[in-house]
């Protein structure tokens, strides 16, 4: 086998995977599911990925990479503008990565797989502090801070599914769409805090 055909193959097991992961959830889709949809053996499948984790590997880590690249540059939002620079620059990457990406990101079987593929423990944990940058001194605001970060990081895939349904087959987010996520994830964020929950 030449190494073209090698790659091709490897990016068509790859397409296969990241298909099937997306309509039967990680857990729900075996090797074999994977190379009966390629019509080859489990076994070719095997050769060019070891393990169905070697799959998920090479699947979420472009995003996993670019995520953490976004977390290092912007670092924690100290304030508004930079809270919304940081979304932004969120969102940009759920639309270049593929919204297929982004829900299998949120697979909640992937979740205990994600501190081994980025090597510096829960990516969503990551993100929710760099969004809420420093917490409250009042450990109920700074709990309630933290069901905001959370709800608002649910907000993309959520989104993202959302915009599948309407858009069957696409395969990049467009900007308008790219723009109600960073206004809704920002809502989120800055909806409840501790005067409108007192009253």
């Amino acid at each position: 086998m030449g190494a073209e055909e090698h790659g091709s193959t490897r990016e068509r097991i790859l397409a296969v995977a990241l298909e099937l992961f997306g309509a039967r959830g990680y857990e729900g889709t075996s090797i074999r599911d994977i190379a009966d949809r390629m019509g080859m053996t489990k076994a070719a499948v095997y050769y060019h990925f070891p393990a169905k984790e070697s799959l998920l590997a090479e699947l979420l880590g472009p995003a996993t990479t670019r995520i953490a690249g976004v977390l290092a540059a912007h670092g924690p939002a100290t304030d508004p503008p930079r809270r919304r620079a940081l979304v932004e620059a969120l969102v940009d990457v759920v639309g270049d990565v593929g919204p297929q990406v982004v829900v299998l990101l949120s697979d909640p079987a992937v979740g205990p797989h994600l501190p081994a593929l980025t090597a510096e423990g829960s990516l969503p944990t990551r993100v929710a502090a760099a969004l809420l940058g420093p917490l409250p001194d009042d450990p109920q605001e700074a709990a309630d801070a933290r069901v905001r970060a959370a709800c608002a990081i649910g907000c993309l895939p959520a989104g993202v599914q959302a915009w599948r349904r309407d858009r069957p087959g696409s395969t990049s987010l467009d900007q308008r769409t790219r723009t109600v996520l960073v206004q809704t994830v920002l809502a989120v964020l800055e909806a409840g805090g501790p005067r409108s929950l007192d009253r």
